[in-house]
């Protein structure tokens, strides 16, 4: 009689054997001269999940694929999310496409291969708002520090998904610098950023208690909402930031 665990493991071996078999196939696919086909098999890769299938999928888009399929060849990139999509992705920031050219800017991030903060600092520049937009969400999103002085000319670009983005990888010295914009810049643009970093655990106390005494300077009626509001809801703010807050509405008020 055959035991449970020997039973089971027939079981996985033959899952597995179905699966690698699917994929094969659905990698045999992508060569069609049919492009319904390579949709299909793109979108089959994408269910099986399976890293080996990066490779092959690379190598059709570099073959040439119209832009309706590409793009589904990239969303299937970005599903896998696997480092290895790189070079590839990195080849697509200059397709002529801009909805294309965001799409990769999207599976960067998604798949974080070695490279990406120099991708993205690079799409950045993009003749897209879209396609700038997104790569500076991605550099935050990827905490990616190394490209805070291409985020600080994106914000002077009026890339408005900068600030948000600097908020999330500025250190204490890009605080001052973020502050230097107070007053030049509406402040309805900075309050997101603003918030994001006097709430952040991983930046210290002594760098959020100057954009209090900054924002207290301005003494305007946005500033005193912006620190009531801080108050009502204190997580993340330390002690003698919020304390120094609470201080500066009454003088506001007068």
């Amino acid at each position: 009689m055959r035991s449970p665990l020997l039973a089971a493991a027939l079981v996985l071996g033959l899952a597995g054997t179905a699966s690698a078999q699917n994929l094969d196939a659905a990698v045999a696919r992508l060569g069609a001269a049919d492009l319904d086909q390579v949709r299909g098999a793109l979108e089959e890769l994408g269910l099986l999940g399976n890293p080996r299938a990066v490779d092959p999928i690379a190598a059709r888009i570099r073959r040439g694929l119209p832009p309706e399929v590409l793009g589904v060849a990239v969303d299937t990139l970005m599903i896998l999310g696997r480092p290895q999509a790189g070079p590839v992705l990195a080849e697509l920031m200059g397709h002529r496409r801009p909805d294309i050219r965001l799409k990769a800017v999207q599976a960067v991030v998604a798949c974080r291969p070695p490279g990406a903060e120099r991708v993205l600092v690079d799409a950045l520049a993009d003749t897209d708002a879209a396609v700038r937009g997104a790569a500076a969400e991605g550099l935050g999103t990827l905490r990616a520090r190394g490209g805070v002085d291409a985020l600080f000319h994106a914000m002077e670009r009026r890339v408005p998904e900068a600030p948000a983005a600097i908020a999330l990888v500025a250190q204490a010295r890009d605080v001052e610098r973020f502050l230097g914009l107070v007053g030049r810049v509406a402040f309805a643009e900075l309050t997101s950023a603003l918030e994001t970093m006097l709430r952040r655990p991983d930046l210290a106390a002594s760098a959020k208690l100057p954009i209090i005494h900054r924002l207290s300077e301005l003494a305007t009626p946005e500033v005193r909402s912006f620190f009531e509001e801080l108050v009502a809801r204190p997580d993340g703010v330390p002690p003698d930031v919020l304390r120094a807050a609470r201080d500066a509405i009454p003088r506001m008020m007068q």
